[in-house]
């Protein structure tokens, strides 16, 4: 089907696929810009909610706080007042005076439930099992002396023995504090503050002050109107302390952050979590105080509401557009194709053999130019075929002049011949052996043309080299190699060791009394070989060292050429030159490093690419 329809493309006129590919690009650009926009728009929406939804409820935190901090006053003045200040010592009622102190503290506890409103009952839990608590329409005294009541093996007990309070919680019900079994609308939730009492550096028991559940959620959340989303608030343990569904309440809420630290994906223990982190925008909002957060649902249907509408409008406006592109695009094309068609014409004129044709000049500025170029073109082919004529003939002249030219190495090395037998004759052995040098030197420059050569090679100029400036300098210089014998065949580029020796001749110690000497040692180590030039000349002071390593292992572009001006004082061109020539032939991994001591010589390795020449 695919090959069908590309044959289909293929056999098509030009000014069908010019049209073809514009409605293409059109609709490619059309809803790549649509896709964007919608994008763009969801983005700043969400965003807009996540803000707007952050504000409010920084909002509604101050209410709840206020609140807690209320009740959290009441827990600290019933603290210091006259009945909890001093350690209980109560543990029976044995007395009047108990009575009468059990009934003091319960109306202590109603005058504060009169005064808060929202407080729906207050107890107190002695260390030694003495309960004495107070709601708004129950008192409850009891001994627990074994400590298995509910609310000693609460998690808000552990909580407040370790930090001492206010600890906020929730979870507990009116049956949980005053025992019994109620109905649903008695048996109220809580949501609890409680405080640790402490005398003498001890504890000695517990006050907690529950506020309805109901009355706390009416402050961050109204269920009784039409409000979008659901609201869910956790304590410190993430645990769900007030919802809608309060079958929530209890249960754990787990949060992960997405794009923002607001923004989470929330797994709770009932329900679907995939669907409700599908259909809405989690937003987490932490308070600063008492350890509480808050987890706000607000769903995506309500929120891309208008984007419906949006969507909508860019499917009716990319179908206008599609519409009035293929009417413009069938007139604009039929005008750029008309000169084309001239123009393909003329060119297969030229293909038939008609060399020299010319077109008239289209009107068109763009066009124009095409006919313009065209017309160079057909002259440029006459001239290349007029030079091409020329070139054959040169080409002639060069191979016979080529032919001449190798006669003149032979003639170099018959008269060297004749200069070293005449040596030979007066008995000039110095002058002979210095003219064979020569002549070693010279005969693989003309032999071999390449830029490369083996190892072995590059020794063998080396040594007749220092054949020729050891007679030049006078002062002879020992020069020993130990080379592995299975790196000889290996290529390198030519003459990439000479300036190298050259530097150590021109550093040798010139006192009488040291022996100059060379080595070169190489070996390989997997693909890598390393030849290393040793001297035991003047060395290099530490300063120019420095600056000549950091030359060296610079990666700069090696094909620009160096300025000899711009170099330090005492770096020579040489040397930088060889280690450009190693980069360019083998990469940056290669090089040279230089290693020296005043007094003590040099000594220079050479990082080359084991390569060897093909068969």
């Amino acid at each position: 089907m695919f090959r069908l329809l590309k044959d289909k493309a293929i056999s098509l006129k030009l000014k069908s696929k010019l049209i073809l590919s514009f409605m293409l690009t059109s609709v490619f650009i059309l809803l790549l810009f649509a896709l964007f926009f919608y994008r763009y728009t969801s983005t700043t929406l969400l965003q807009q909610s996540e803000k707007a939804t952050l504000s409010s409820l920084s909002q509604l935190e101050v209410n709840l706080t206020t609140v807690l901090n209320t009740v959290n006053t009441v827990s600290r003045n019933i603290l210091v007042s006259s009945y909890f200040s001093e350690e209980m010592k109560l543990d029976q009622i044995s007395s009047p005076d108990d009575v009468q102190f059990i009934n003091d503290v319960y109306d202590y506890f109603s005058e504060m439930m009169t005064s808060y409103d929202y407080i729906h009952s207050i107890v107190y839990y002695g260390d030694n099992g003495l309960i004495i608590g107070s709601s708004d329409n129950k008192n409850y005294f009891n001994f627990d002396s074994s400590l298995t009541g509910s609310f000693y093996e609460t998690q808000l007990k552990k909580d407040l023995e370790e930090k001492g309070g206010p600890i906020v919680c929730g979870g507990l019900r009116y049956s949980d504090f005053f025992g019994g079994t109620y109905s649903s609308k008695m048996d109220t939730r809580y949501i609890t503050l409680g405080r640790r009492l402490q005398t003498a550096g001890q504890t000695s028991g517990y006050v907690v002050i529950n506020i309805r559940e109901s009355y706390l959620r009416s402050l961050y959340h109204d269920d009784k109107k039409n409000v979008s989303g659901e609201s869910l608030l956790l304590d410190a343990h993430d645990l769900v302390i007030s919802a809608e569904n309060k079958e929530l309440i209890g249960t754990k809420a787990v949060t992960s952050p997405l794009d923002t630290d607001n923004t989470v994906h929330l797994t709770l223990s009932l329900g679907d979590n995939d669907l409700l982190n599908k259909n809405n925008q989690i937003i987490y909002y932490p308070y600063e105080h008492y350890g509480l957060s808050i987890v706000y649902e607000m769903p995506y249907e309500i929120l891309f509401e208008n984007i419906h509408q949006l969507k909508v409008m860019i499917i009716t406006l990319l179908a206008v557009f599609l519409v009035l592109a293929l009417i413009i695009s069938m007139f604009w094309i039929y005008a750029i194709t008309k000169p084309l068609n001239s123009l393909i014409a003329a060119m297969k004129t030229m293909g038939s053999g008609q060399i020299g044709v010319r077109m008239e000049a289209a009107k068109s500025s763009d066009f124009k130019f095409l006919t313009d170029q065209f017309n160079q073109m057909s002259r440029n082919i006459q001239h290349l075929i007029d030079e091409n004529e020329i070139i054959q003939e040169e080409r002639h002249e060069l191979a016979v002049q080529n032919l001449q030219n190798q006669l003149s190495p032979h003639f170099l090395y018959n008269t060297l011949n004749t200069i070293k037998w005449m040596a030979i004759v007066s008995k000039a052995t110095n002058v002979a052996d210095c003219v064979t040098a020569l002549g070693n030197l010279l005969q693989p420059l003309f032999r071999n043309t390449k830029t490369t050569w083996p190892l072995s090679d590059e020794l063998n100029y080396l040594k007749n080299y220092l054949r020729i400036m050891n007679y030049r300098t006078g002062t002879p210089i020992d020069f020993t190699s130990e080379i592995d014998p299975s790196i000889l065949p290996c290529l390198m580029p030519k003459f990439i060791l000479q300036p190298l020796l050259e530097n150590a001749i021109s550093h040798q110690n010139p006192s009488p009394e040291v022996k100059n000497t060379i080595t070169l040692t190489g070996h390989r180590e997997d693909n890598t070989i390393f030849l290393v030039l040793t001297d035991n000349g003047l060395g290099i002071d530490p300063d120019r060292l420095q600056v000549l390593q950091e030359l060296l292992a610079s990666n700069e572009d090696c094909t620009k050429p160096l300025d000899r001006a711009s170099l330090p004082q005492g770096i020579g061109i040489g040397i930088l030159n060889t280690n450009r020539r190693i980069k360019l032939q083998y990469g940056n991994a290669c090089g040279l490093t230089v290693a020296s001591a005043p007094g003590r010589g040099t000594s220079v390795t050479l990082t080359l690419v084991n390569v060897t020449e093909r068969v």
